[in-house]
């Protein structure tokens, strides 16, 4: 099963435009997440969120779409297989801050 690796925003999105809930939801996903631990987070805080393979960047490469107050707000989501040993991350993501 796919794990989060990390987020990421597609040039046409700057980071200024980031609504506080969305940088939020992005910190709260601890790397290691599944994609259904992802989306559950999403709909909890009524993000309406979707997702799209996007398999002209590569692999484990995926769109996630929320709306977040009435604003579409296009994330870039890397997932990867992870070893059969790994387990998910418990501490807060190490990722750095997207905005």
């Amino acid at each position: 099963m796919e794990r989060l690796e990390s987020f990421g925003l597609p040039d046409i999105f700057p980071a200024d435009l980031m609504p506080a809930a969305g940088a939020q939801f992005v910190r709260d996903c601890l790397k290691g997440i599944s994609r259904a631990d992802i989306t559950r987070m999403a709909r909890d805080r009524g993000f309406m969120p979707s997702w799209k393979r996007l398999t002209h960047l590569g692999p484990g490469i995926y769109g996630l779409s929320l709306t977040i107050d009435r604003m579409g707000v296009p994330l870039m989501v890397r997932m990867s297989e992870p070893d059969k040993a790994q387990k998910p991350d418990t501490r807060p993501s190490e990722q750095s801050s997207l905005f």
